[in-house]
């Protein structure tokens, strides 16, 4: 015992797990990563103390481009696909996102999610961005405190 026990793990907690699984380099392990990334995100979908970021989005679309076998284009547009409206509904579609959704999809399969060949997040409808900084280099990272909240 002698931990804090007020300590609790946030959404940063959550995508360090989640990258990690992203960046398996072993391939036996490569099937249990992926059903832990998707384990944690769903949790974090769940909860209604901590929400998704842009950084968790771009985190599990390396998730399915990485693990997810490039023979298997169609699960891994599925995926993709879920992955990418979600970040829409949440508003924290960006640049890294769009180049992430772009390195997992097939290019046809880009232009029907985006709209366009384009890689720029300021063309895109504000409510895919409401929560993406609109300025300064790191801009993608900043957390602007999640889903509905401003």
């Amino acid at each position: 015992n002698g931990g804090n026990s007020l300590v609790k793990p946030n959404a940063h907690t959550f995508n360090a797990v989640m990258n990690s699984c992203a960046f398996t380099k072993i391939d036996e392990d490569r099937a249990e990563a992926l059903k832990i990334a998707f384990r944690v995100f769903d949790w974090l979908m769940s909860r209604s103390d901590m929400h998704p970021d842009a950084y968790t989005f771009t985190i599990m679309l390396s998730v399915c481009a990485n693990l997810l076998p490039k023979d298997d284009q169609q699960r891994r547009f599925s995926h993709a696909q879920s992955l990418f409206e979600k970040c829409c509904q949440a508003g924290h579609v960006n640049d890294f996102v769009l180049r992430k959704l772009r390195q997992t999809v097939l290019e046809r399969e880009y232009v029907h999610l985006v709209g366009s060949s384009g890689q720029n997040s300021e063309d895109l409808p504000n409510q895919w961005t409401r929560y993406a900084a609109k300025s300064g280099r790191n801009r993608a990272w900043v957390n602007r405190g999640g889903r509905g909240r401003r």
